[in-house]
């Protein structure tokens, strides 16, 4: 894992995951040959290419993953066709499409547009966003959230606006989070967290979502203080383990830090790492900040057999979830059981639910029912993949087609289905689970 940080003199610096103090970059793209020119964000995407916005040329540079120096970019997006006007921030969705937010111009004729991956040259955008100013402020950030869905930030009014996958023209936000108890004043660049947590950086405070914040709602956590050390925070990134990566730069343009924070942290919590100094070259850090992901995992075990309901679920977590056949899970007599990530051969789309630690297919028209009330709920999972008989491993596991669930067909019972009775497998397929 790396931070990238995009600096005011064109330049995108790169620290280790663990850097602090005056650390010294481990590379560093500048030079005439970069194509960096009035950088004003950058983000990676799945293969770690990085994406810097220019507002000096309405363009946006592409950069592979090792560049350093004077490198020159791998692509150029650039053009009449592209419809790019100063872009102010950048964001890339599930499938790799690059979201770019136009500054340039009159309010209303401000736009995001969105190029397919791999988009080269003055090639024109997949679609366009239009009419997407309320007022006659700044449009300050855009960002995707883990199920697609787009958030704009604007600051007369100031304003949250949040557009569904694939939105395209002049199309209306499904949700706006603004005025009442939001806190919302400068709202600017946004992330989110593994369990979906809308995170925006505001002035000198970070302000913290619920998923589903609408209207006034007020942020469930706030960052904020004196003890902080944010100074005019105007990007921000959460990594994959809740840490929240704050680039801040005082009103005078000196020397500006990168101050990190724990998952979770709140009120006027301290950093527990700063990246500033002579040596780090962070100069004004106005041209965002990014986290490379760690090399994605292919497995992950502790799924477990549950006695009672017959169900597999997550016993990696701090609770034992929810069981149909009453309290939590139990995992007395059960392997271990590791389940493969997508891609992979077999059939994915199962998902974890997070409200009752079980496994369920969410490839289906319904999320099924969830012993812990209501539908399933896969916000944080991953994509798992399931393989048919015959494989290596314990078959005659099945999906139940009324809650949804995966459930061991081969014992006595049928077990205990949330959507009452015992499970069903009509249809279902015979999976096969591997176990350490």
């Amino acid at each position: 894992m790396a931070i990238y940080v995009g600096i005011l003199n064109d330049t995108v610096n790169v620290y280790d995951d663990n850097a602090n103090g005056d650390a010294v970059p481990v590379r560093s793209i500048h030079g005439p040959g970069t194509g960096l020119d009035g950088v004003t964000d950058i983000v990676l995407d799945s293969l770690g290419n990085l994406y810097a916005g220019n507002a000096a040329n309405s363009t946006i540079v592409v950069h592979a993953p090792t560049a350093d120096g004077d490198a020159a970019p791998i692509r150029i997006i650039g053009g009449g066709s592209t419809g790019l006007a100063v872009p102010g921030s950048l964001a890339i969705d599930s499938a790799d499409n690059l979201y770019v937010l136009n500054t340039g111009g009159i309010p209303a004729n401000r736009t995001i547009t969105v190029y397919s991956p791999g988009a080269n040259g003055d090639v024109a955008p997949i679609r366009t966003l239009t009419g997407i100013q309320i007022g006659g402020g700044n449009l300050n950030g855009i960002a995707i959230d883990n199920f697609d869905n787009l958030y704009l930030s604007e600051d007369i009014p100031e304003s949250i606006s949040i557009y569904p996958p694939g939105a395209n023209g002049s199309v209306a936000p499904i949700r706006t989070i603004s005025g009442g108890s939001s806190g919302l004043a400068v709202p600017s660049q946004m992330a989110f967290d593994s369990l979906n947590n809308l995170y925006v950086s505001d002035g000198i405070d970070v302000l913290v979502f619920d998923p589903a914040a609408s209207g006034g709602a007020a942020p469930i956590r706030k960052i904020s203080g004196p003890s902080t050390g944010i100074s005019d925070d105007f990007d921000l990134a959460v990594d994959a383990a809740g840490l929240v990566y704050v680039g801040n730069f005082p009103p005078d343009f000196s020397a500006g830090s990168v101050t990190v924070y724990a998952a979770g942290a709140s009120g006027d919590a301290a950093p527990i790492r700063t990246i500033s100094g002579i040596d780090t070259k962070l100069g004004v850090p106005s041209g965002g900040i990014a986290i490379s992901k760690e090399p994605a995992a292919t497995t992950q075990d502790n799924w477990r057999w549950c006695g009672k309901c017959e169900g597999l679920f997550f016993a990696g977590d701090t609770t034992s979830g929810a069981c149909a056949a009453g309290g939590g899970h139990n995992d007395r007599g059960s392997s271990n059981y590791v389940l493969a990530l997508a891609p992979a051969a077999g059939q994915d789309n199962w998902r974890w639910c997070h409200k009752c630690e079980g496994l369920f297919f969410a490839g289906d028209t319904t999320t099924g029912a969830c012993p812990a009330g209501g539908g399933h709920d896969y916000r944080g999972s991953g994509d798992y993949v399931l393989p048919a008989a015959p494989g290596t491993g314990q078959d005659n596991w099945r999906w139940c087609h009324k809650c949804e669930g995966l459930f061991f067909a081969g014992d006595t019972t049928t077990g205990a289905c949330p959507a009452g009775g015992g499970h069903d497998d009509k249809g279902s397929g015979n999976y096969v689970l591997a176990s350490h």
